[in-house]
């Protein structure tokens, strides 16, 4: 059996008009693959609302506003939402409405209440409205005016008040400014100098790059020769015998520790050199008795008064060691 042609088409529009059918509702965010029931609430003003605007549990769109009627002095709004969230909202919710984003848009938020009973199809939520952000923001922007306004009037008396004090200021500044200006022209050709004698040592220090880093490696050199020759170890060794050298020195033994801690040979050495002073200072004032020219040798009155000279000599000499021996007893 043919298919009449006539009945292809009309088969074919009633198809597109179930498929665009059911592109309006998904438009409108119906869907009507789920099954959804009815919800109800009243509010004094949905403006910004529209059939089809997103009603949001914690975040979720759960469904959408199916109509919109006045209802005397009040506003019907009826939410079409799904069953499977139906459990989710207690009989105690409220249905906020507020705007949907900061870039516009109107949207109904189910806040969950914390009753055990939940709400049934065809129930009322109770409505409320969500304070306005643009106009929360607006009451903000209006006091940080005012305070604006209150600090500006503040800033014009304190300029106000102080003008004279401030055009000194702006005078003096000027004046420092000429100052500081005049100082640079005259010390134009010193920093000048000292940029291009700055730039002649870099210079210098790039060009003689390979000879400092050979000089650094000479030093590194040198350090570790140090450190492998036990230096510190040898410089160790020699102060253990120096100190070995002073003590041997202070216990007296040895020739340089009978020098240094024998008194009596300190004494006698003394005493030398004061017998050698006398005997200079003598030879200075008399050189005649010390050194004779005679052809026929010494006379007898010569050779007496030698040995009578002599014999004073050694009692003073006498005296003065029994002095010190009296003052050491002493």
């Amino acid at each position: 059996m043919k298919i009449r042609k006539e009945f292809k088409i009309g088969f074919f529009a009633v198809i597109v008009i179930l498929v665009s059918w059911w592109g309006i509702k998904w438009l409108q965010g119906q869907n009507l693959l789920l099954s959804s029931s009815s919800y109800y609430a009243y509010y004094d003003d949905v403006s910004g609302l529209m059939t089809s605007s997103r009603v949001m549990l914690r975040g979720v769109q759960i469904g959408n506003v199916q109509d919109i009627e006045l209802e005397g002095d009040k506003v019907r709004i009826e939410m079409l939402i799904e069953d499977e969230y139906a459990a989710l909202i207690p009989v105690n919710s409220v249905a906020e409405l507020g705007a949907a984003s900061l870039m516009g848009g109107t949207q109904i938020a189910i806040i969950q209440g914390d009753a055990t009973e939940t709400v049934k199809p065809e129930a009322v939520i109770t409505g409320r409205i969500k304070p306005d952000l643009v106009g929360t923001m607006s009451e903000k922007a209006g006091e940080l005016l005012e305070g604006l306004n209150t600090t500006v009037d503040g800033i014009n008396e304190l300029l106000s008040t102080n003008r004279e004090s401030i055009n000194h200021m702006i005078t003096n500044l000027e004046a420092m400014t000429v100052s500081i200006n005049s100082m640079l022209s005259a010390a134009r050709n010193d920093i000048n100098g000292t940029l291009s004698n700055l730039r002649t040592f870099t210079s210098t220090l790039a060009a003689n790059s390979g000879r400092i880093e050979a000089m650094i490696g000479n030093i590194d050199k040198v350090t570790t020769d140090i450190a492998e020759a036990n230096f510190v170890e040898q410089l160790d060794s020699t102060l253990s015998s120096l100190d070995s050298i002073v003590k041997t020195i202070e216990g007296g033994d040895g020739t340089a520790g009978m020098l240094i801690n024998d008194k009596a040979l300190y004494e006698s050495l003394n005493d030398a050199g004061d017998n050698l002073a006398e005997l200079l200072e003598d030879l200075k004032a008399n050189p005649m008795r010390y050194v004779h020219f005679s052809l026929f040798g010494k006379s007898e009155e010569q050779i007496a008064e030698k040995a009578a000279k002599k014999a004073a000599k050694e009692q003073k000499k006498a005296e003065k060691k029994a002095a010190k021996e009296a003052a050491k007893e002493q």
